[in-house]
């Protein structure tokens, strides 16, 4: 999984351009941070007006800025905002690494701080949708629909491994190349052989930014590296490191079963990829459980779509995991399809 933040070079999962994206210069606004009951802010970057307000979740590794193709047109229609997890992006840094469970308590105590109220159509993005439906459990009547773009599912791991447990094997045995990077960040930090000024190989102080990051952006993020303290640093690595690991990705799956999950005649949608890229390396024995690992995929997001009678699963020819990058059209036109069926129940959908 990769990561981009303040803290350590961008690495962004999703396509990007090659050269610098005006769009993105929203999302080093701080205006709509919040300020956490402990402290610690968290960054939102909110546009549009009315209701409901839909709350965009990111993929694991990713932040805010991930939806700038599909938030400044939606606030044409509705409020929307966006949000960093602790550790990401404009976000402070947890006080220890969190799971899904914790980030969305996160989201909830921002939203309130924030003052922006409910109800809201939540959106969720791969591991988002895990924050998505924690959310929904904890406050059933403030979500009044939800879209899902190619989200994880409740016990996760377990089907994927079950179907194709070559596949599931290798995925996880393959090396954070994150890991070895922030664990040298940290242990020169803590020996006091690396310092802002001095050398630092691994650009741990002075990262890459990735080319479509405008200078407005890329200077943002250089000065809160530069304004974070040793505690912020080590906290955040720490954050990054842990992030992708097999301990918190079973930890995520297995907190977000819920049997007892209902929701009602409530407007939701799922969208799911149609195509799969392997990685070069795979081996033949997991490029032989692909048919099957999408077919669990499938079932996996027919399943989040019966949660609602009115739940749909709509699979999107030509896309991969990350449709609002490449078919931000797609996501955009059901988001707006979500929020006009909730107006149409009142603006809370959620019949349960």
């Amino acid at each position: 999984m990769a990561a981009a933040a303040p803290f350590a070079p961008a690495l962004a999962q999703q396509p990007l351009p090659a050269s610098p994206d005006p769009s993105l210069v929203p999302y080093a606004d701080a205006t709509d941070a919040v300020r956490l009951p402990d402290g610690r802010a968290l960054h939102m970057v909110c546009m549009g007006q009315g209701g409901p307000t839909v709350i965009l979740t990111a993929g694991a590794g990713d932040w805010s800025l991930t939806w700038s193709k599909v938030q400044p047109e939606l606030a044409k229609t509705t409020r929307v905002c966006a949000w960093d997890r602790p550790g990401f992006g404009f976000s402070d840094p947890p006080p220890r690494p969190q799971a899904v469970d914790e980030t969305v308590g996160d989201l909830q105590a921002a939203l309130e701080a924030g003052g922006i109220a409910g109800p809201y159509v939540l959106v969720g993005h791969s591991l988002g949708g895990y924050e998505s439906l924690l959310f929904a459990d904890r406050e059933p009547g403030q979500v009044a629909g939800m879209v899902l773009v190619d989200p994880a599912f409740p016990d996760q791991l377990t089907a994927i491994a079950r179907a194709a447990p070559a596949q599931a094997s290798y995925m996880l045995s393959l090396p954070n190349p994150l890991t070895e990077q922030f664990s040298h960040c940290a242990a020169g930090v803590k020996a006091g052989t690396l310092r802002p000024g001095g050398p630092d190989p691994d650009g741990c102080f002075h990262p890459q930014w990735p080319p479509s990051y405008p200078p407005e952006l890329a200077a943002a993020l250089d000065r809160r590296i530069a304004g974070a303290s040793k505690e912020q640093l080590l906290a955040a690595w720490d954050t990054m490191m842990f992030f992708g690991s097999p301990q918190l990705l079973e930890r995520d799956s297995k907190v977000t079963v819920n049997p007892r999950r209902n929701y009602g005649a409530m407007p939701m949608m799922v969208l799911t990829r149609t195509e799969f890229q392997p990685p070069l390396d795979f081996p033949p024995t997991a490029r032989g459980e692909i048919a099957a690992e999408e077919a669990a995929w499938n079932q996996g997001h027919d399943e989040l779509a019966a949660l609602s009678t009115r739940g749909v699963n709509a699979r999107v020819p030509g896309t991969g995991h990350y449709i609002h990058a490449t078919k931000p059209r797609v996501v955009i036109d059901a988001i707006e399809q979500i929020v006009r069926e909730a107006r149409e129940n009142g603006g809370n959908g959620n019949a349960r």
